[in-house]
């Protein structure tokens, strides 16, 4: 998903969790499935590389995977092989998650095998823990891309897909412990240039069909107000619309934020500066707030959805770590971090 820009009007846009790393195989255990309508959840997992894919791959149902997209230009042997071959460094360096040493190239995949200086990027899936690391001074983006930039999901599918609003009293959380420990750029940025990452969430109306997402920033490479950094607001990527909401009480604009809420224990959105520490985030989205989400999209983009929370499933949800270099050579940066105990939960 695009960095929202204000300034340019042609960009759209746990329980408490267990940080300590499990023991794991390379197999892939399912997260726990919870029917389709509140108590339920989908835990966290354990699985290995082979749930890192690429582009428009098939991705499994209630497994956690690592989608990784647009790591080169359209057309090239870097794209093609983005995630093909073991990556047998200490990416961990970059992204706090360190395998053990002798099972390291197990659980790592990208298209160079090139550690520091070069540090071409690389990611990994190691039980219940994942990380990315993007470098763009290392592959080809001359090719435009429209609404998004290189990324990196963390995610899981879910099946059946639960329905998270049906009572009056009912509300949506995710969490995960989340390490942002490098941020690198080449200069200072207002849109390309920018470093991002969020939970999201994708629903599907049941009345129309269509396909929403709601997207809630962590963190954002540029200060509050920067280009729009921090401020709720309603977007598209190009395939589906979406409302993207700073994980705190108020945006930059000093509005209250509306369409999600921080709980105890939870870290608010960070702007500039890496962390380099496993923190806790947990978001939760109430009933009220969707339906106050719903009536803002069925306002603007999307006036034929319906207007009733009861009508939506959940189909994914996951963080997104996402940078936007651009077309040119001036605006690369790396960017890398890791993400423990993804986990989703309806009450």
């Amino acid at each position: 998903m695009r960095p929202i820009d204000f300034m340019n009007p042609n960009i759209l846009l746990l329980p408490i969790l267990v940080l300590g790393m499990q023991s794991c195989d390379s197999g892939s255990t399912p997260a726990t499935g919870g029917g389709t309508s509140p108590p339920y959840v989908s835990a966290p997992d354990c699985v290995g590389a082979g749930n890192i894919i690429a582009e428009e791959a098939a991705a499994p149902f209630n497994a956690t995977y690592v989608r990784v997209q647009h790591i080169g230009d359209r057309g090239t042997a870097e794209l093609g092989g983005e995630v093909a071959n073991r990556v047998t460094w200490r990416v961990g360096e970059f992204t706090g998650l360190f395998p053990p040493e002798s099972t390291v190239g197990d659980f790592q995949r990208g298209y160079r095998d090139d550690p520091p200086p070069v540090s071409a990027s690389a990611f990994q899936l190691w039980c219940n823990g994942a990380g990315f690391f993007i470098n763009t001074w290392q592959f080809g983006h001359a090719i435009a891309l429209v609404g998004e930039g290189p990324s990196v999901s963390i995610a899981r599918d879910l099946s059946p897909a639960p329905a998270p609003f049906r009572d009056s009293g009912s509300a949506l959380t995710l969490e995960a412990a989340i390490d942002v420990r490098h941020a690198n750029y080449q200069a200072p940025h207002v849109g390309d240039g920018t470093a991002q990452v969020s939970f999201y969430y994708y629903v599907q109306d049941r009345t129309s069909g269509v396909v929403l997402a709601h997207l809630i920033i962590l963190f954002d490479s540029r200060p509050f107000g920067v280009g729009g950094s921090g401020v709720e607001s309603v977007g598209s990527d190009g395939h589906n619309a979406f409302v993207s909401s700073p994980l705190r009480e108020t945006d930059a604009t000093g509005a209250p934020v509306r369409f999600v809420r921080a709980l105890p224990q939870s870290a608010p959105m960070r702007v500039v500066t890496p962390w380099a520490r496993p923190d806790l985030f947990r978001a939760q989205v109430t009933r009220d707030m969707f339906g106050a989400l719903l009536a803002r999209l069925k306002a603007g983009p999307l006036p034929a959805i319906s207007a009733g929370p009861e009508d939506y499933d959940v189909l994914s949800f996951g963080v997104l770590a996402e940078v936007f270099p651009g077309t040119g050579g001036e605006h690369n940066l790396s960017f890398g971090g890791s993400v423990l105990d993804l986990r989703l939960s309806g009450s």
